[in-house]
């Protein structure tokens, strides 16, 4: 599957690439003459191009004494090149042209993408390709990218995830070249600076001595031909230099081990800043990537995380101990080595049974130790993976394409698709190498609450956070001995030792789907869901589209229901929401297999409805909303052990949501609060009411909800008419839904003040670093409005973010944007920052009033057609698959306007109703004028702000600003109550047809 020399021979022809039914692209492999290789996709009919490049350079190859000198060159590639020196133009272009793009550096691998419309993908191949090969890396931006990395550290400084690299780094090998790490100020400018090194000057040496043709791999996609696509690679890519370099990965990286025994064998504690009970154990085994074909460790994580009966998880589920676990690798993590990771979502009792736990976990990995692998599990992986490999949705260029480049890094060209995905070899001894190396002395066991913090006496050195380093207890390591191997140490003894404590292996899935066929079409299938009659009252309407475009079996069928005591109060609403996740967690050891197979439900409170959502393979999809329809009636008591498993895992995730969200989402949170009724319920009012709830409370909780409701379905995919209208049926039936509703309960939004209004809040989250400042400038929906906006902001956003962050370093989350509703549509600007919030909003207005003059005086016609031939391009994008068709659908299907038509005439006003004149006299005539609504964080934490920049000041408020002020622990609802009483409400339809 590799090429040489691939400019005389037909490279492109030569590799037959392995791809799901669903792709229409057709793909080929090349390897230019530097050693690049690349994976290019043609369809003719594509709405969107793009590419990525994954060069073999990561955190794992900087220089261990500067840490985040990769993810700071990653920063630096974008300030401009020799033939395109302007910063910020790349990512100008990109958006203007309907596209995005990004880039994210790991231990082992940096991968840049972007995507377009089809029209400009060779100019943004040239723009893109530029960074490889003549990158201007201004010296004079160092500061300032300096500062962009740092705003992104500090983005994770409250992050679980975030504060146990920081402790992986801290207990590596120092001898070793692992370690992960984001950068910062004080690892990237002040030490540097200390110890005389001259950052810039290391930077350049890591992109010269290592960024080479030899080690990267690309991916393109476009409407061209297959030739055309590979002429632009040679052309784009074929100067990038080929230096030689071949980058260590797994054992070559070193011959020191990445941890020692005394560093990795301990317990560790941790005292997370959010409400996370977590209890891990993770072991070090080699690296895993040459093992593709067998994916050894994937039998391991199947078994290890598998959550039907007998499995470790079910038995500590019905013991009340744990509300969830994930099993799997170090994801990013490997390279130098894989993981092999058991990680429990503990309950407030499992807090104190921690050493059961782990006896019940190596109980089973005993078993595992001493029976033969079972090779009908692995034949049942191979053929579930061959289906979903087969059936697998289309993803976008900007999703699809790092994919591919990331996966040539490891996969030869042939499976750049599905090697990652399909499990081609059984290979039982490396499976077991695998089982064999999960010993107690490899074991790190790891534990984070919040009762712990008398206990978290150290720091960790990354991310500052409170943990501690002990031995593991010597009673638990003697039951855990004892667990692995009970009895006279046989097979027999380890599975009756298992068998007593309730564990035992899966059983063949019954959920593997059998009928694959495609139904029939109509003559003239039709193109947007349409009305059936549903004849199952109070399924009073089902909209239906039967596929014709992506062809798979498969469906998504979504419910709405509405019931008048689900949203009546907040109490309701949360005993509803306690009660949907206790009938999911009720029926997870009966739909654990299905998720496995294809096919999946989910259940829970939405703005003013319960939705239930069922999809996947459409041979068992019926089979599956049967189960649970009949679930959803006969819980008529919630049993003790799932009420402490789902109401301990919603304490944790609605004190999270209160009290720990950032702060820009904080502000998002409050204007719901404030401008929606009928819809949901703040976080901190549904924990207050959920403070005084018990299990007693979701008592016969199906005959209050369904006692009288309204349903609404939307059908898409491998399904007709009948089969739509059984789905119906099932679940009319199973649920007895027999009363109708007369009409709805009222959703409403708010009409905000006119003029400028500033709310000003405090922050819940008392460790976060950052203020925030969130902007809504309000107009009544209509077609024109909201096309409008989106011009006005395809003209503005690139500018925004190039201003406001990348030239001013306001913060990392910086974002103009638009959203719309059934009443409203909305100009959005958010910035989380460190600086002062009111200079914070003095730099946003002063954007807006600069370039609102901008586009009323000096936009050009130029300019202008670039933009809406980028919305363009944005609305005539095509679905990849299903679940982006639904998700089309879901705002008219949720609001009740039902106009899935909206995009088509959507395209038809900016194709012959948008001119340059007509954005001028919308923005003179609609946008200065609407209401503007500021909802401004302040942080809690005891940290100066950044100081301003020189002779920089933060201005008086202009007169005519209407300031709102409220206090922490609720002080804001005397202001949300006095604004509710006083503003026009706009409401959603209620009637029932």
């Amino acid at each position: 599957s590799r090429l040489e020399g691939c400019s005389s021979c037909p490279a492109a022809m030569a590799v037959e690439i392995a791809k799901p039914d669903t792709h229409k692209r057709q793909y080929a492999f090349l390897e230019l003459e530097n050693g690049l290789k690349a994976v290019v996709g043609s369809d003719e009919e594509c709405d969107k191009a793009g590419a990525a490049l994954c060069v073999n350079v990561g955190m794992c190859h900087e220089r261990k004494d500067l840490p985040g000198l990769a993810h700071f060159l990653e920063h630096m590639l974008f300030t401009g090149t020799k033939k395109y020196p302007k910063e910020g133009e790349y990512h100008e272009f990109i958006q203007q042209n309907g596209g995005m793009a990004n880039a994210y550096t790991t231990c082992f691998f940096t991968n840049y993408m972007f995507e377009v419309k089809p029209e400009v993908l060779e100019q943004a191949l040239d723009r893109f390709s530029r960074f490889f090969t003549e990158p201007l890396l201004t010296k004079d931006c160092t500061d300032r990218e300096i500062n962009a990395v740092d705003s992104e550290f500090q983005g994770g400084l409250t992050e679980p995830w975030w504060r146990y690299v920081g402790i992986m780094n801290m207990s590596a090998n120092p001898e070793h070249p692992f370690h992960v790490a984001c950068g910062n100020n004080k690892v990237l400018r002040d030490d540097p600076k200390e110890r005389g090194i001259d950052l810039y000057e290391e930077m350049l040496k890591l992109y010269t001595s290592t960024y080479s043709a030899n080690g990267m791999t690309l991916c393109v996609m476009g409407k061209e031909g297959l030739a055309e696509l590979e002429a632009m690679v040679k052309d784009k890519f074929g100067g990038v230099v080929n230096k030689g370099v071949h980058m260590p990965i797994g054992d070559s990286i070193s011959d020191k081990p990445p941890f020692l025994p005394k560093d990795w064998n301990r317990l560790l504690l941790q005292n997370p800043v959010k409400d996370v009970k977590e209890y891990a154990f993770s072991w070090v085994i080699p690296f895993q990537g040459p093992l593709w074909r067998s994916k050894p460790t994937q039998y391991v994580s199947h078994l290890l995380g598998y959550e039907g009966a007998g499995s470790v998880i079910a038995v500590l589920k019905r013991q009340g101990l744990i509300s969830g676990c994930t099993s799997g690798d170090g994801n990013w993590l490997e390279g130098a080595f894989s993981l092999m990771n058991v990680v429990f979502e503990l309950t407030d009792k499992g807090l104190n049974h921690l050493k059961e736990i782990g006896t019940h976990l190596f109980a089973f990995i005993g078993m595992l130790q001493k029976i033969p692998v079972e090779e009908w599990i692995v034949e049942e992986m191979m053929k579930l993976r061959k289906i979903q490999f087969k059936f697998a949705e289309d993803m976008n260029p900007f999703d699809l394409c790092p994919d591919i480049a990331a996966s040539l890094q490891q996969h030869p060209a042939s499976e750049a698709l599905a090697g990652s995905v399909l499990v081609y070899d059984y290979d039982a001894a490396a499976i077991s190498d695998i089982i064999a190396r999960l010993t107690l002395d490899g074991v790190r066991v790891s534990h984070q609450a919040k009762c712990l913090a008398e206990r978290c006496t150290e720091k960790d050195t990354s991310y500052d956070s409170p943990m501690a380093f002990l031995p593991i207890e010597e009673e638990w390591l003697k039951d855990w001995a004892a667990a692995l191997a009970p009895g006279d140490g046989s097979a027999e003894a380890a599975v009756q030792a298992a068998a007593e404590m309730g564990l035992h292996l899966p059983k063949p899935n019954p959920f593997i789907p059998e009928d694959l066929s495609l139904r029939e079409l109509p003559a003239e299938p039709p193109k947007l869901p349409v009305a059936l009659d549903a004849a199952v009252p109070p399924v009073s309407c089902i909209f239906h589209r039967q596929d014709d475009v992506f062809r798979q079996p498969k469906a998504h069928v979504v419910f709405h229901i509405f019931s008048p005591y689900a949203t009546q109060d907040a109490e309701n609403f949360l005993k509803v929401e306690l009660w949907c996740r206790a009938v999911e967690e009720a029926l997870n050891e009966y739909a654990y297999d299905a998720t496995v197979a294809g096919v999946s439900y989910a259940l829970g409170m939405r703005a003013g409805f319960i939705s239930l959502a069922v999809a996947g393979f459409n041979d068992k999809l019926g089979v599956l909303l049967a189960a649970v329809t009949e679930k959803m009636r006969s819980l008529t008591e919630v049993p003790d052990n799932i009420y402490s498993i789902v109401a301990d895992a919603y304490a944790d995730e609605i004190r999270n949501q209160a009290f720990h969200s950032p702060p820009y989402a904080q502000c998002t949170m409050r204007f719901n609060e404030l401008a929606t009724r009928g819809m949901t319920f703040p976080s901190y009012i549904r924990y207050k009411a959920f403070q005084s709830l018990k299990r007693e409370d979701l008592s016969n909780m199906a005959e209050q909800i369904f006692g009288a409701c309204h349903v609404e379905a939307v059908v898409l995919g491998n399904m007709n008419a009948e089969d739509a209208r059984v789905l119906a049926g099932t679940l009319a039936k199973g649920l007895c839904l027999e009363k109708p509703l007369p009409s709805l309960p009222v959703r409403s939004e708010a009409v905000l003040p006119d003029g400028r209004t500033l709310w000003v809040l405090p922050a819940t989250n008392a460790d976060d670093p950052n203020h925030a400042v969130f902007l809504r400038i309000q107009l009544r929906a209509s077609l024109e409005a909201d096309m409008s906006l989106n011009l006005l902001n395809k003209v503005l956003s690139p500018k925004f973010f190039d201003i406001v962050r990348t030239q001013q370093q306001l913060g990392y989350i910086v974002q103009l944007a638009t959203n719309a509703s059934a009443g409203f549509c909305y100009l959005l600007a958010v910035v989380q920052s460190e600086f002062p919030p009111d200079y914070v909003r003095s730099r946003i207005d002063a954007f807006l009033d600069e370039h609102f003059t901008f586009v009323s005086e000096a936009l050009t016609e130029e300019e202008f057609e670039v933009c809406r031939a980028g919305l363009l391009s944005e609305l005539r994008m095509k679905p990849k698959n299903l679940v982006e068709e639904l998700s089309r659908y879901q705002r008219h299907f949720s609001d009740r306007t039902y106009d899935f038509e909206r995009r088509r005439r959507a395209i038809s006003f900016v194709e012959s109703q948008a001119s340059l004149d007509d954005l001028r006299r919308f923005l003179r005539e609609s946008v200065l004028p609407a209401p503007r609504l500021y909802t401004q964080v302040r942080k809690l934490l005891a940290k100066e702000d950044k100081a301003l920049p020189e002779g920089a000041s933060v201005p008086s408020d202009p007169a005519e600003l209407q300031r709102w002020e409220s206090d922490g622990d609720g002080g804001h609802r005397p202001t949300v109550e006095a604004f509710s009483a006083s503003t026009t409400w706009f409401p959603l339809s209620s009637a029932v047809a």
